[in-house]
């Protein structure tokens, strides 16, 4: 495996897939059910974040928002061979939230076909899965999921702790003290599954990431 890892336009992705997250989140009505699986706590703090803010910790180095890429049931679906099956039935779902989905699984297939170590350095995602991603064809991917409506929803959303540091530290004006707490966030992602193979991750959350988000942030003040 390539263990190359994000390119800048990749976190430029992640960035602005992030800030869309964030809006949405925030939004009275439709982020109330993503909102609603996290802690009273941290529901609130989501409600009170500015834009200034929003932007600060959209700049994580990974996304937000998981796509349950370890949820190898939830997935499997995707092996089946009968392309004339509804294979997630008919699900109640949010429209505004469709734009935002197809936006992050697209994103996250293209690149576990161009690059998956950097794909699931970004997502925290199995090898299996960004396997399974390179396996489908995106239109297929698109069906598959087309009518599925908890497929999004905030990463580590039964941490507290985590999110008390994103919306704590992560949101400092100093941008090293944001840049630490992401970082402790992403080592908790890629650490989460104890069964996953994650050293070469781990060790890239302290390693990859400085030099890389150094070339991002000069693009963007640039």
């Amino acid at each position: 495996m390539d263990f190359t890892g994000p390119e800048p336009a990749d976190l430029a992705n992640v960035n602005s897939l992030n800030h869309a997250f964030l809006v949405q989140l925030r939004a009275p009505s439709c982020g109330r059910p993503w909102r609603q699986q996290l802690s009273a706590a941290v529901q609130l703090m989501i409600k009170g974040l500015t834009d200034l803010q929003i932007g600060r910790l959209a700049a994580a180095p990974f996304l937000l928002f998981s796509l349950r890429e370890r949820d190898a049931d939830y997935w499997r679906v995707l092996s089946t061979d009968d392309s004339n099956l509804d294979l997630f039935g008919a699900i109640d779902k949010d429209a505004d939230h469709d734009q935002l989905t197809i936006a992050g699984l697209a994103f996250l297939w293209a690149l576990a076909g161009r690059n998956p170590y950097a794909a699931r350095l970004v997502s925290g995602a199995t090898l299996s899965w960004c396997e399974q991603m390179s396996d489908c064809t995106l239109l297929r991917l698109l069906q598959l999921t087309a009518s599925r409506g908890d497929l999004l929803q905030p990463r580590l959303a039964g941490d507290e702790g985590i999110w008390n540091k994103l919306l704590g530290p992560g949101l400092s004006s100093e941008r090293e003290v944001r840049k630490a707490a992401h970082l402790t966030a992403l080592q908790s992602m890629l650490t989460e599954d104890p069964a996953a193979h994650y050293r070469p991750l781990r060790a890239a959350a302290c390693s990859t990431w400085a030099p890389a988000l150094r070339v991002a942030e000069r693009k963007r003040r640039s």
